[in-house]
């Protein structure tokens, strides 16, 4: 009978790579050959989520979520003065939504107080026909699901995505 070993999908953490270094070690001492990193197939999903992150941090401005406190309505609502006119996706961009949205979360999420606030804002919007959508000329009457704001945390994947789907 002969001993076969195929090849290990792990992550990019560094113990994964001591692991396999130790294998390596451990099966050469029984001669058996053993090839670390021929063995390893890095994890394509968890590949893909670090060049994700990477993409979004050239692209947000960490000092803007460190100044949410600084934020006003103006801000938030995207009040310029051309804010009559349809937003280029540049002109979205320049704005840093990301960073804006982990400000917002942060703010509202940082007492009892505010998320209550942001719920019944919610609830009281969606009774009395506040949130409305632009079609065209004119405007569609939205109702806003009753959602828990999730705050983004750099362990946890695709967690960019869930916030801004909150917001």
């Amino acid at each position: 009978m002969s001993l076969q070993i195929g090849h290990f999908t792990l992550d990019n953490a560094a113990n994964n790579a001591t692991f396999m270094d130790e294998l390596g070690k451990c099966l050469t001492a029984c001669d058996i050959p053993f090839d670390a990193k021929d063995r390893r197939i890095m994890c394509l999903p968890h590949v893909i989520n670090i060049c994700c992150g990477h993409v979004i941090c050239e692209f947000t401005d960490e000092e803007l979520i460190d100044d949410s406190e600084d934020l006003d309505d103006s801000i938030i609502c995207g009040e310029t003065e051309t804010s009559s006119l349809p937003q280029t996706y540049e002109e979205a961009t320049k704005c840093d939504p990301i960073a804006l949205g982990r400000s917002i979360v942060r703010v509202i999420c940082s007492s009892g107080q505010r998320r209550d606030a942001f719920q019944e804002l919610i609830l009281t919007g969606n009774e009395k026909h506040w949130f409305k959508v632009k079609k065209g000329p004119r405007s569609i009457e939205v109702q806003l699901e009753q959602l828990q704001l999730l705050r983004d945390v750099r362990t946890r994947w695709d967690s960019v995505y869930y916030m801004l789907r909150c917001l």
